[in-house]
């Protein structure tokens, strides 16, 4: 079929830009370890519960009725209560004489064009967390069954069977560039699917997907309506990767929005700029490009798309060429690599209100202040080999979003072996806390276009620098930008996605 293809496509290097929004990124992607080609092998790890907190006493015990109640569903949405009310009265290990609750993982490791080790290992780490010290699912232990693949469609396949066959209650997929191609075999078996990071269309576009991470669909759509709102710019400068997911999701999460703002009235031009990811020899020539476009228009700003390294050297270049415009990025540039940069100071970088080290400037709110030490002793305790990063941090809120949502379905009456009701139960979220995050999502207000992206929504930081105050709120202050209705109004007017074929 499209195998070869595909695997032609994908050797290009992966653009981690892709990665954004829900999260903020640290690209750890570099980190490799040992790949283990075979199917559903599960990782193990070690012990230790993190800290329990004591109960709110009853009437006049002010001091600790506000040690609790950090986590609102009306604030957070639905299932941060039952979460926190966990956290607080861990009911211990879970019973290994019911039936496991049983979560596969599809992720790709091991190869020089990408390996992510860390999606695995944070979604085990939450598994052990969960099994050892919170009850598992309900009282049943997590069974997570990770299968692990190289830049290979058959092993591709032979995961997505693997799958199929074994029908677990959810299946979280990792960082795989093989999506479109499994998508058909895991979909079509009824399984209940959370995306770690959503980056080809099939992912946003496949009734009975469900992502809880936005990707690109909230990364650019939200970039491009801060770069036309709030920094006006004239012209904007795109700068997306030049590999089959880079191309794919600036076409269409991009170029699509940019062009629905011109139209509009609110952007005055566009323009995209290609970068050959990891290729530091075509630097030169895409500064100038940057220098020329700029020179185009009285207020240029440049969005950047990119992986880590690329945005290091790429920024740098720019600024040593005089480019004095406004400069903001995905959260992919969000790494050590970038901000230790004194071309970086003044930029903005996308996020949450969770900004990641150091967070000098910015105050987080009481759910990320409980949430983030919680899932750092977490991680801390079941040790995981890689690297911690923002991809570990999501890939274990993912696996604690799908065990507090079984609960609150079984809670309310459902069955969690039936795949098709827990499915239609996620799909129907519209005040869902995805763990980890402050702000709840809405899976009913998708566009028909991005059917599965549940998270469309992104804030705006500034980088001050490591001895400047680290990061501060830029013009937005904490508002978080979201793209429902951009999404929506490009599903129905000249900027549709063109049919396939």
């Amino acid at each position: 079929m499209r195998n070869s293809k595909l695997l032609k496509l994908l050797a290009l290097i992966f653009a981690f830009s892709l990665i954004a929004a829900a999260c903020g990124d640290d690209d750890d992607s570099g980190s490799s370890s040992s790949s283990d080609n075979s199917a559903l092998s599960e990782d193990s790890s070690e012990e230790e519960a993190p800290a329990e907190e004591e109960a709110p006493a009853e009437e006049e015990a002010p001091a600790e009725e506000e040690a609790s109640g950090a986590f609102s569903d009306a604030v957070n949405g639905d299932g941060a209560e039952l979460l926190e009310s966990i956290m607080d009265n861990p009911p211990g290990a879970a019973d290994e004489s019911l039936d496991a609750f049983v979560v596969t993982m599809s992720n790709i490791e091991g190869t020089p064009v990408g390996s992510f080790p860390e999606i695995r290992e944070g979604a085990a780490a939450a598994a052990k967390a969960f099994n050892d010290n919170y009850g598992g699912m309900n009282g049943r232990s997590i069974d997570f069954q990770p299968c692990v693949h190289g830049l290979d469609p058959a092993e591709a396949t032979n995961c997505a069977n693997e799958i199929a066959d074994e029908q677990p209650n959810v299946h979280i997929q990792g960082i795989d560039f093989f999506n479109p191609l499994m998508w058909p075999t895991i979909v079509a078996a009824g399984v209940p699917v959370m995306q770690t990071v959503p980056i080809f269309v099939s992912d946003f576009n496949t009734p009975g997907l469900i992502s809880t991470e936005g990707g690109c669909v909230s990364a650019f759509p939200t970039g491009m309506q801060y770069m036309a709102e709030v920094i006006k710019a004239d012209p904007l400068i795109i700068l997306y990767a030049n590999s089959a997911p880079g191309i794919e999701c600036y076409n269409d999460t991009e170029a699509r929005p940019a062009q629905q703002l011109v139209d509009e009235g609110v952007l005055t031009s566009f323009v995209g700029v290609e970068d050959a990811s990891g290729d530091p020899t075509d630097n030169e020539a895409v500064v100038q490009r940057i220098i020329d476009e700029a020179a185009k228009g009285d207020n240029p700003g440049v969005f950047f798309g990119l992986q880590a390294s690329d945005c290091a050297e790429l920024i740098s270049g720019m600024v040593a060429a005089g480019y004095e415009g406004a400069i903001v990025s995905s959260a992919s540039c969000k790494d050590d690599s970038v901000l230790a940069l004194e071309a970086t100071h003044g930029m903005t970088m996308q996020g949450e209100e969770e900004i990641y080290t150091p967070n000098e400037g910015v105050q987080l709110s009481a759910y990320q202040t409980k949430y983030n030490p919680w899932r750092e002793a977490n991680l801390d305790a079941y040790g995981p080999d890689a690297p911690k990063s923002q991809f570990m941090n999501v890939a274990h809120d993912v696996m604690v979003t799908a065990i507090i949502t079984a609960m609150r379905f079984e809670n309310g009456g459902g069955d969690v072996d039936d795949n098709a009701a827990l499915i239609a139960f996620m799909a129907g979220q519209d005040n869902w806390n995805r763990a980890g995050r402050s702000k709840p999502m809405n899976c009913t207000t998708n566009s028909s276009e991005f059917v599965s992206v549940c998270k469309k929504d992104a804030g705006f930081y500034t980088w001050n620098g490591y001895d400047n105050g680290g990061w501060s709120y830029g013009p937005l202050g904490t508002e978080i930008l979201d793209a429902t209705d951009i999404l929506l109004r490009l599903a129905e007017g000249a900027n549709a996605r063109p049919a396939a074929g």
